[in-house]
């Protein structure tokens, strides 16, 4: 660690984290990104486990008349409509790639379906691990970027704004941010995995 290095972290205001020698973020930032990471994470394990079961949730049920009630969780299940519960019949990305349009589309488009349904379920659970636990942040960092990304730019241009895919471009940009600051070591194995574990599966 260099002189400059070392000055910056001995500067460090109160209530501050060391992340890495060349980084020293406030103990609010640090908590923030973490709670920021598990969010992601949990969003990402949910829709595991939804699509892999055929679990669906709302906060409400339709009386008869039409009108909306009973709030809290209602949770139902069909394994007909779940990726694993279905025996791999059901496909989770059908609906998505038949309405594909944009330029990267065609990734999609040529693969076999079965190839589509695996990559993806494959993305979203291993992004909703390593979020949730703080691991494989490097991985999840680039990988979850260039999903998001691949996604915008298949339905490019997006339904709700001229350029923007309000969900996806900042998902894409999120993740990578998370992994810039090192958000798997707080609150999470991060330190550990990345002490113990080569560079490669970080």
């Amino acid at each position: 660690m260099t002189t400059t290095d070392e000055t910056m972290v001995a500067e460090a205001p109160r209530h501050s984290r060391t992340v890495n020698e060349r980084l020293v973020l406030p103990e609010s930032v640090t908590a923030t990104a973490a709670l920021l990471r598990i969010s992601l994470g949990l969003v990402y394990l949910w829709a595991f486990g939804a699509q892999g079961f055929g679990i669906t949730y709302s906060n409400s049920v339709t009386a008869p008349s039409g009108k909306a009630g009973s709030y809290g969780w209602h949770f139902s299940y069909d394994s007909s409509h779940g990726w694993i519960s279905s025996g791999f019949s059901h496909s989770p990305t059908a609906a998505y790639i038949g309405n594909t349009h944009g330029p990267l589309a065609f990734i999609v488009q040529r693969l076999p379906q079965g190839l589509d349904d695996f990559g993806w379920m494959f993305a979203i659970a291993g992004l909703g691990i390593a979020l949730t636990f703080g691991i494989f942040m490097r991985i999840a960092g680039w990988g979850g970027f260039l999903l998001n990304i691949l996604i915008w730019f298949s339905g490019f241009p997006p339904s709700s704004n001229p350029v923007i895919d309000g969900t996806h471009t900042i998902y894409a940009l999120l993740i990578l941010l998370l992994m810039f600051l090192h958000a798997g070591r707080r609150w999470g194995f991060g330190r550990w995995w990345e002490a113990h574990l080569p560079p490669v599966l970080q």
